[in-house]
C-alpha cells in the first residue's frame, strides 16, 4: 500500500470531470466485453498524452489487483474502499459506474455553479465601484455629508463581509483537510446547503457495499472484519472497528446504528425486521439506489437555489445603494421648500 501512495505524488492532479469520464468510460468497456486490460489500452490511446493510464497498465502486469491500480486516479479513499469490496464481491461494472456517474453530476454542477455565479460578482463588483464613484465625483458636487458617510460606512462593512467569509471559508477547509476521511465526513454533513447531498452520497455507498458483502455470503460481523482492513481512519474502517467492538462487547448494534450520523435509520429498521441473506442484501442494494437517486436530485436542487440566493443579496445591496443618495437629497429638498 506504501508503493502505492508514493506513486501518487508523481501523478499529476486529476479533477472531479477527469475521475468521472475514467470511472465511466472503464464500466462502459467492461460492460460491452472488453477484458480490463483491453479498457485500460484503450484510455491510453484515447489520452495518449496522460501517463496515468500507462502506470495502470504496468500495476495489472505487475499482478496488482485493478483497485490498487486505481489509486493513480487519486479518488477518495471511501470511493476506492468501496471499487475493492465490489472487486471482491462481482458487482465492479456497477460500483464504478455509478461512483462515475455521481462523480460526473458534480462536476457538472460545479460547472455551471462557477457560471451562475460569473453574473452576479459581475454586477456585485459594477454596484461597488459605482458607490466609489458617488463617493468620489456625486457626493462632494451635491455636498451631501451625510451621504459621504453613508457611502463610507456600507463600503466597510460590504468589504469587512467578504474578507470575513473568505476567511471564514479558507480556515474551514484547512481545518477540514486535516482530519481524518471520518472525521472529514462528520463535518460535512453538517454544512448548510452541501451537507445532505454529502450524507446521502457517503450513505450510498456504505449501503452498496454492505449489500454486495451480505450477498457473497458474509454476515454482519464479517463484513466488519474485513473492512478493517482498510485505510485507518477511513469511513470503512472507522464503522468497522467500531462495530466489531460493539459486537464483542455485546452492545445494542441497533442503538449504535440509530447514533451514527453516517448510517439511515433505514438499516436499523430493515435490520430488525429479521431478514437475513440474499433478502437482507436486495433491500440493502435497492436501498443504495434510492440514496443514488436523492442525491442525483439534491445536486440539482441546491443549484437551483444558490442564484436566486445571490441576487437576493444583490437586490439588498441596490435598495441600500438608492437608500443612501436619495434620503439625503430627499432632506436637502425638504429642507429648501
Amino acid at each position: 500500500m506504501m508503493k502505492f501512495t508514493k506513486n501518487l505524488f508523481t501523478d499529476k492532479k486529476i479533477n472531479f470531470s477527469q475521475q468521472a469520464d475514467y470511472l465511466t468510460i472503464i464500466s462502459k468497456l467492461l460492460r460491452n466485453g472488453f477484458s480490463l486490460s483491453q479498457s485500460i489500452n484503450c484510455l491510453c490511446l484515447l489520452d495518449g498524452k496522460n501517463s496515468i493510464f500507462e502506470k495502470i497498465n504496468a500495476d495489472l502486469r505487475a499482478g496488482k489487483t485493478i483497485s490498487q491500480a486505481l489509486l493513480h486516479l487519486q479518488l477518495p479513499t471511501v470511493i476506492f474502499n468501496q471499487l475493492a469490496i465490489a472487486q471482491d464481491h462481482g458487482k465492479f461494472e456497477l460500483a464504478l459506474e455509478q461512483t462515475g456517474i455521481l462523480l460526473k453530476s458534480q462536476a457538472k454542477q460545479r460547472n455551471k455553479l462557477k457560471e451562475l455565479l460569473i453574473y452576479p460578482c459581475f454586477i456585485l463588483f459594477f454596484l461597488t465601484v459605482m458607490l466609489i464613484g458617488m463617493k468620489v465625483y456625486i457626493i462632494p458636487q451635491l455636498a451631501l455629508t451625510t451621504g459621504g458617510k453613508n457611502i463610507d460606512l456600507f463600503l466597510k462593512m460590504l468589504i469587512l463581509a467578504v474578507l470575513v467569509s473568505a476567511s471564514i471559508i479558507i480556515v474551514f477547509f484547512v481545518k477540514v483537510n486535516r482530519k481524518t476521511e471520518y472525521q472529514k465526513a462528520r463535518v460535512l454533513v453538517k454544512v448548510p446547503l452541501i451537507g445532505k447531498i454529502y450524507l446521502c452520497f457517503y450513505q450510498f455507498l456504505l449501503l452498496q457495499g454492505l449489500g454486495m458483502q451480505l450477498a457473497s455470503g458474509m454476515n454482519l460481523f464479517d463484513v466488519c472484519e474485513s473492512n478493517k482492513q482498510f485505510q485507518r481512519g477511513s469511513i470503512q474502517n472507522y464503522l468497522a472497528n467500531k462495530f466489531v467492538k460493539a459486537i464483542i462487547n455485546g452492545d445494542d448494534v441497533f442503538y449504535l446504528i440509530e447514533k451514527e450520523p453516517l448510517l439511515p435509520n433505514q438499516l436499523r429498521v430493515v435490520l430488525q425486521s429479521g431478514e437475513s441473506g440474499l433478502q437482507l442484501a436486495e433491500d440493502l442494494l435497492l436501498m443504495s439506489e434510492l440514496k443514488f437517486e436523492e442525491t442525483q436530485k439534491l445536486l440539482k436542487k441546491i443549484l437551483n437555489s444558490i442564484q436566486p440566493l445571490l441576487f437576493g443579496v444583490i437586490a439588498i445591496v441596490i435598495v441600500v445603494t438608492y437608500l443612501i443618495i436619495l434620503l439625503p437629497i430627499y432632506g436637502m429638498m425638504k429642507g429648501m421648500s
